[in-house]
Formats: C-alpha cells, structure tokens, sequence
C-alpha cells in the first residue's frame, strides 16, 4: 500500500467540491490533521509496522469523507446521519475508493472498523485487540483536532454567563466523556469539550494534547462578566492539566 497512491485518490475525491467554500476547506485540513496525527501516535506506539502505520494513516484521512458531501455551512453534525457510516460506505461501496488504492482486502475490515466507531461512545465488544488499537488511534487523533478546531474556528460561545448545570458537572467530576444531548448552556458545552480529554487512550496522545496547551487555550479563549464563573473554569483548567500531566507520567 503506497502513501502517494493513498493521497493521489483523496484528491482526486475533493477535486468534486469547492475548496473555497468555508465548510470544505475545514473538512479538508481536519483530514490531513487527523492523517497526520494517526501516523504520528501509530509510530511511538512501538506496537505497528510501517504498513501498518500506513494504514493509520489511511483511516485518519478517509474517516471524515463524507463531511465533504454535508450542506451545512461550517463543521457541523446533522444528528440523523451517521458520517462515519458512510464515510466507510464512501470507501468501500458507492465510489470504492479503497479498491483504486489497492487490490489487497486484508485490512479492509480492520479500516471499517476503526472509522465507523469514531463517533460511536466507547470502544466495540468482541474484536481482537490488535483491531481495537487501530480503533483507538483513530479516535485519540480525532480527538486531540477536535480541540485545534474548536479555538481556531470558534464552535463554542466563548462568553460564558453561566456555571454548568448539576447533571453535566456530575457527570465531569466522575472524568466521564460527556454525552452532547445533556448540555443545557454554554458552560455546558465547554465541560462537554473538556470531557473529551477523559476518553483519550495512550500517554503520548495525552502528551500531544499538553504540548499543544490545548485545554489552557480554551479556558483564555473564554470571557466572564461574573468572577465567581472565571474563577470556576481556572480551576477547571487547573485540574484538568493536572489531571493530562499524570497520564504523561503514567
């Protein structure tokens, strides 16, 4: 399986959309990202070999395909699509993308796998562990561009009048990813963003997202009229980078 070949086929798909338009070009450079963040955790694993590593990155560029296709006008989910189901539909069925890179299956069920439980809580029951880490990369590289994404394009309403209603702060202190459907406000949706860090799998992925200061330049993205709401969400930043430090060091 050759990276060029890999890249050659997910240009030749994007050459159908315009790059201009806001939507496309996030999907676009979020691909990229993710690829690049797969093969980079994939590579300090010390569990992969370099095909394998490929394959990572493979997943990591083609898990989000069928964003390209999305009318809205910013990187935003319709609730009654599952994107990661047809993103592997995309590569394997409709347009068969996966068979003009190669003729080889033998990864095929590992890449569907891994790409349509990116969306999905938690992990899938019942596959072999080796399949389960290509699942995990996947997931800890889409979360880590989550983050890039929220303070580069401002997904969230950054002045926050309010503190976290009691079901999401429950369900935070318990380290818990938290589910979208519970969030009532937009303090809501900043400890729903945070909680994303509680789902990541390996150390050197904690150790990109401190390197970064992702979760400190969230908490200075946001403004507060009250001081009592600012003091909150400094400690939240306090804990949380506590918190990522200790997973570092294990």
């Amino acid at each position: 399986m050759r990276e060029s070949k890999i890249m050659k086929e997910f240009e030749k798909y994007v050459s159908k959309f315009n790059l201009n338009k806001g939507n496309v070009k996030i999907i676009y450079f979020h691909c990229l990202k993710v690829m690049d963040l797969c093969k980079d955790i994939a590579s300090n694993l010390g569990i992969f070999n370099e095909e394998e590593i490929i394959v990572c990155g493979l997943i990591g560029l083609f898990h989000d395909i069928s964003q390209f296709s999305n009318k809205n006008s910013n990187y935003m989910f319709d609730d009654t699509v599952d994107y990661n189901k047809k993103s592997a539909e995309i590569l394997f069925d409709t347009d068969k993308i996966m068979r003009n890179i190669t003729d080889d299956t033998k990864y095929d069920d590992i890449i569907k796998i891994a790409i349509y439980c990116q969306n999905k809580n938690g992990l899938p029951k019942g596959i072999d562990e080796r399949t389960l880490h290509f699942c995990k990369v996947l997931k800890d590289a889409h979360t880590i561009d989550n983050f890039r994404m929220v303070l580069n394009y401002s997904y969230l309403d950054t002045h926050i009048d309010n503190f976290p209603t009691n079901l999401v702060y429950d369900e935070f202190k318990k380290y818990k990813v938290i589910n979208s459907k519970v969030s009532d406000n937009d303090a809501d949706s900043v400890l729903e963003t945070m909680s994303l860090v509680f789902g990541i799998n390996y150390y050197y992925s904690y150790s990109i997202l401190y390197k970064e200061g992702y979760v400190i330049k969230l908490i200075d993205m946001l403004t507060f009229n009250d001081k009592n709401i600012f003091k909150f969400f400094k400690q939240i930043s306090f804990v949380m980078n506590n918190f990522i430090k200790n997973k570092i060091s294990g």
